[in-house]
């Protein structure tokens, strides 16, 4: 199943707001930066998990 539609069916409220900040860019940006935003500012609890996929590579994992 594609990411997209995963997304749909397990939080349609968050895919609905997404579609609006996507909007209000007028498309400019990808589906995903406005489902991210979205979700964080419907569960804030979860900025974690939003920062943990856009750090940079530990440069220990380099050496391994």
């Amino acid at each position: 199943m594609k990411l997209l539609a995963l997304r749909w069916l397990l939080d349609p409220a968050t895919s609905l707001l997404a579609l609006r900040l996507r909007a209000q860019e007028r498309g400019r940006i990808s589906y995903d930066a406005p489902w991210r935003m979205a979700r964080v500012m419907r569960h804030p609890d979860e900025m974690v998990y939003r920062h943990h996929g856009h750090l940079a590579n530990d440069s220990r994992d380099e050496h391994r």
